[in-house]
């Protein structure tokens, strides 16, 4: 099924970057929120919710974030999604919340995880794109370990999308440029869009959804009173963009909470976002503390 792509707006990167607080200090400020209904949690995974690592299959769920996430999901009129550049199946077994919805591949994907369901049985809703977009980015799957056989490189395919990992290269830069140089060997027409990263490019087709309409689509889906976002790279602040354009048009109230996953946050990443947590580690202490907040009394 194709879904209607809303309306995003651009990132403003002439912001001051937010401060980098506790997560004590973003409980406080989240605190005249609790009482707003309906409320959304949405938050990306690797970053965010994990800590970055060098093998990303290696990725793993906090267990104090996951423990307060289930703990979200089950409060009444407390919708929580996790919005990832991972495939549906991918992060929702990495995390495993029943009762939480999944968009993965930055939207393209969307499931939702019933309570006590297995996360291999969910139904996944995946956003249509001619098959010629699938076929190139198979084609820069297969071919690019031909182009660059070194142990550093992970291939991770998303079809229709496909990223490429470099996060154990010895030189980032030096890895970057030849990646680059071997998508454009291997997909001269540019039929596939390019979406640098951290340590990562991704190849996505055209139109397609990513995080900005993706959280679009999750304020029309609940019509939520406030939201909180949290994620960690560029492709979260397009959501963190979205989520504080609505709020300055009274359409909801709010947090855009960018996590520190390195030594620093991306510039445009602090400039989108209200507040910067520390590390997934505090991440998680602020998802717990919310969920401690709805089980008292």
């Amino acid at each position: 099924m194709t879904r209607p792509l809303p309306a995003v707006i651009p990132l403003d990167t002439t912001l001051a970057p937010a401060a980098v607080i506790s997560a004590r200090e973003a409980l406080r400020r989240a605190a005249p929120l609790l009482a707003l209904r309906p409320l959304l949690v949405v938050s990306d995974f690797d970053g965010t919710l994990s800590p970055i690592v060098m093998d990303p299959w290696g990725a793993a769920v906090l267990p104090a974030a996951q423990r307060a996430l289930r703990r979200l999901a089950g409060v009444a009129d407390v919708h929580v999604a996790i919005l990832s550049g991972r495939t549906a199946s991918d992060v929702a077994a990495r995390t495993r919340i029943g009762g939480a919805s999944y968009l993965g591949n930055h939207g393209v994907e969307r499931g939702r995880l019933g309570r006590r369901q297995r996360p291999g049985s969910m139904a996944i809703e995946i956003f249509a794109v001619p098959d010629r977009y699938a076929q190139a980015a198979e084609r820069v799957a297969t071919g690019i370990p031909a182009l660059i056989p070194d142990a550093w490189l992970v291939v991770e395919r998303k079809t229709p999308a496909v990223s490429l990992h470099f996060r154990s290269a010895p030189d980032v830069d030096a890895a970057a440029l030849l990646v680059a140089e071997a998508v454009d060997r291997l997909d001269p027409e540019r039929e596939l869009v390019r979406f640098p990263g951290r340590r990562v490019l991704e190849l996505r087709p055209p139109g397609v959804p990513a995080k900005g309409e993706a959280m679009e689509s999750l304020l029309l889906e609940h019509q939520p009173a406030a939201v909180f976002m949290l994620g960690d790279d560029v492709s979260d602040a397009e959501a963190f963009a979205v989520l504080t354009m609505a709020r300055a048009a009274g359409r909801v109230d709010g947090l855009a909470i960018a996590v520190q996953a390195r030594t620093e946050t991306p510039p445009a990443v602090a400039a989108a976002a209200d507040v910067v947590l520390a590390s997934p580690t505090e991440a998680a202490r602020f998802l717990s503390g919310l969920a401690r907040r709805f089980a008292a009394p």
